[in-house]
């Protein structure tokens, strides 16, 4: 089944392969998906699924004991690749086609 993805909404933020912040909509599946995370580094893009960061047990947020880097949970996962990557290629079109200046560095500041 292919889906159909458009592009709701858009938020610049720019933070190392971090451009921003995008809502999306599914309409074959009646599927709303708030904050993927929009990324690019060496001329690659790819879409990354909604996580929340994990929490070590004081309550306070879970930290990678090498980078000092907040740990994050998925929420959401697309288990094969190739569907992942069509999912990604297909959300990022989307968002070029609304949003032509999404990976501007300017825009994303």
């Amino acid at each position: 089944m292919k889906c159909t993805v458009e592009v709701e909404n858009f938020r610049p933020h720019r933070s190392n392969t971090l451009y921003g912040f995008v809502d999306i909509l599914i309409p074959e599946l009646h599927l709303r998906i708030h904050e993927l995370t929009v990324h690019e580094k060496n001329g690659q893009r790819w879409i990354g699924m909604p996580a929340r960061p994990q929490l070590a047990k004081n309550g306070g947020v879970r930290r990678d004991d090498q980078t000092g880097k907040v740990l994050y949970a998925n929420i959401l996962e697309i288990t094969d690749r190739a569907t992942r990557d069509a999912f990604s290629e297909r959300t990022i079109a989307a968002l070029l086609a609304g949003f032509p200046e999404a990976f501007n560095d300017e825009a994303a500041s």
